[in-house]
């Protein structure tokens, strides 16, 4: 599988609007003030509180980050001087700072407001606590921030283990993944499956929001799994553990017989686990895959097949030499 010239999408930015709409209800949000800075940029997915910057500390002030002000920092405004605290937001405003978050439905003082509706920098209250805020907040942006590629092919949940099925046009990944469907195994994507980095070194595989859990069978057209086969038998998204491409048998290819040689590709810097599996009249792919997805959670639990046989014959052949 080569995956060199597959386009990677990295999200730059993301908008503070956006941030508002996705999280508006899980964190229930309101926006206070700085309506008009909307349109803001998040650059980065982590969050600041703000503490030392308010105190009048602003040398390695992180203002690119979402400003969080939770009960620490609400207090302490609310007991400095109003002529020193009114010279400290001026200084803290003449960052480029994306939003501000008050977490525990605490009351800003109207200073506050008034810098941000001045300044146009949102201004968003949430009755959540702090931790929950800042936990739930560097999930999403760290989601939102993941490099992510599409890739023709499929992607099925077979006992437990995400499989991205591969191989050209025609060879019968769609309808491998239909009789795997049949035999009780999830169906993620068909045709179009997006695959994104989550956690520095997992994989997932994602089913297109347009395109959802239909399928294409050639003489068929299009169906809708979900609605065939009911909505336990599909998934909007798994962690790919195997990588398997289908090809049409060549009697001069050379194939895995032993299984002693683990195969990788790199796909967003992550190594995952690659068979070649060749296809020709006779064969039934979607028991192969079964196979091959069991065996792989063997191999996860420590158990390697080939390798123990391999080691017994060696003992054998030790025996019988000595």
């Amino acid at each position: 599988m080569d995956t060199n010239n597959l386009p990677v999408n990295r999200q730059s930015h993301i908008t503070v609007g956006h941030l508002l709409d996705e999280m508006r209800s899980d964190l229930e949000l309101e926006i206070l003030g700085g309506h008009q800075g909307l349109g803001r940029h998040v650059l980065t997915p982590d969050v600041n509180r703000p503490g030392l910057a308010l105190a009048g500390y602003l040398d390695f002030f992180s203002s690119d980050r979402l400003q969080m002000l939770g009960n620490t920092e609400i207090h302490f405004m609310r007991k400095q001087n109003t002529a020193e605290l009114q010279h400290r937001l001026e200084r803290l405003f003449s960052f480029e700072i994306p939003a501000f978050v008050i977490s525990r439905g605490l009351e800003p003082l109207p200073m506050l407001v008034d810098e941000c509706n001045r300044r146009g920098i949102p201004l968003i209250q949430s009755t959540q606590s702090t931790g929950k805020i800042m936990s739930r907040t560097i999930l999403f942006l760290s989601e939102e921030f993941s490099p992510e590629t599409m890739v023709h092919g499929t992607a099925v949940d077979c006992y437990g283990v995400g499989c991205l099925i591969v191989g050209t046009p025609g060879v019968g990944k769609s309808e491998t993944a239909l009789e795997l469907v049949e035999r009780g195994h999830r169906l993620i994507a068909d045709d179009v499956v997006a695959l994104k980095l989550k956690r520095e070194n997992w994989l997932y595989a994602e089913s297109s929001p347009v395109i959802e859990h239909h399928m294409e069978i050639r003489g068929i057209g299009i169906i809708d799994i979900k609605s065939v086969y009911g909505v336990g038998l599909v998934r909007h998204s798994k962690r790919i553990g195997l990588i398997v491409e289908l090809e049409e048998w060549n009697p001069e290819g050379k194939y895995d017989r032993t299984g002693l040689t683990d195969e990788y590709v790199d796909i967003l810097g992550v190594r995952v686990p690659y068979l070649v599996i060749p296809v020709r009249p006779g064969r039934n792919i979607a028991i192969i895959l079964e196979v091959a997805a069991l065996n792989h959670r063997l191999k996860d639990m420590g158990v390697n097949p080939a390798q123990a046989l391999n080691e017994r014959l060696m003992t054998l052949m030790s025996d019988s030499n000595a």
